[in-house]
């Protein structure tokens, strides 16, 4: 993942979501409980673990992520992992957010630990969303034992680099989106028609904007109010927009403006 720099003008809130928005995985940690999974079971279980102590362990795993239009995370998990039968006997959760790819030290680059409530959905438009952002999710996606789960964010904490931390209410967090429903109804529209008529301006953004590796087949696999996010097979970055967007009509001329500055910028 490309370094990660939050223009000054952010607010914590939103230096918090960019960091988020960047990210295609991030660490969940639930509540291990010995008992969930017989000894048989897919993967074994820690059972092995419950004579040596007294209550129940924090677990960590690593799931890929995406992000709705206003911030909140979604994963993709089987029923079958430990994770997953842990929240469902206990659907409290942490969640790390790790922006210090790039550093010389981790410790200066930013992450962001979210705490809340993890809970099975079904929400056709958002599993999409998450497709679209991770495409070899496809080859497990219809499987019995994969469903979507939403997380719901009661708080973050934000640090910025070494020494720099802070705790982000959830409402200044997510991103209020009341007036964006065009744009959320839209975006499956605008990527498709960016990628089949405008892969020429995806690519030129790419290279001259986000200096990202040139002569890469980069492709938008969405949209939201604060930018579009782009893959090209390997490598996830996302594009910034300089205001906030609401509808359709307001994407296109953002994405004409990005386009012409990366031309100019090139010559």
């Amino acid at each position: 993942m490309k370094k990660i720099k939050h223009a000054p003008h952010l607010t914590e809130a939103q230096k918090a979501r960019n960091l988020m928005r960047w990210a295609s995985k991030a660490y969940l940690a639930t509540e291990l409980r010995p008992d969930l999974k017989d000894a048989g079971a897919p993967g074994g279980h820690a059972g092995s673990i419950s004579a040596a102590t007294d209550g129940n362990y924090p677990y960590a795993s690593l799931s890929l992520i995406c992000l709705d239009h206003d911030a909140t995370p979604y994963m993709l998990l089987s029923d079958l992992a430990d994770h997953s039968q842990n929240l469902a006997a206990n659907a409290k959760a942490g969640m790390l957010f790790d922006g210090t790819a790039g550093y010389r030290d981790p410790l200066a680059g930013g992450r962001v630990t979210l705490v809340g409530t993890m809970t099975k959905v079904e929400d056709d438009r958002m599993l999409q969303r998450f497709l679209n952002r991770h495409p070899a999710s496809k080859l497990y996606a219809g499987f019995k034992d994969f469903s979507l789960y939403k997380y719901t964010i009661d708080a973050a904490h934000l640090i910025g680099g070494f020494a720099k931390a802070t705790w982000v209410p959830s409402t200044a967090l997510k991103l209020d989106c009341e007036t964006c429903q065009d744009l959320l109804e839209s975006e499956s529209s605008i990527v498709e028609h960016m990628n089949s008529d405008h892969m020429d301006a995806i690519n030129i953004i790419a290279e001259t904007l986000l200096k990202l590796e040139k002569k890469q087949k980069w492709r938008m696999t969405g949209i939201d109010p604060e930018g579009w996010d782009l893959h090209n097979g390997h490598v996830h970055a996302r594009c910034p927009f300089d205001q906030l967007i609401t509808d359709a009509n307001s994407a296109r001329n953002a994405l004409i403006a990005q386009a012409k500055s990366a031309r100019e910028a090139s010559q």
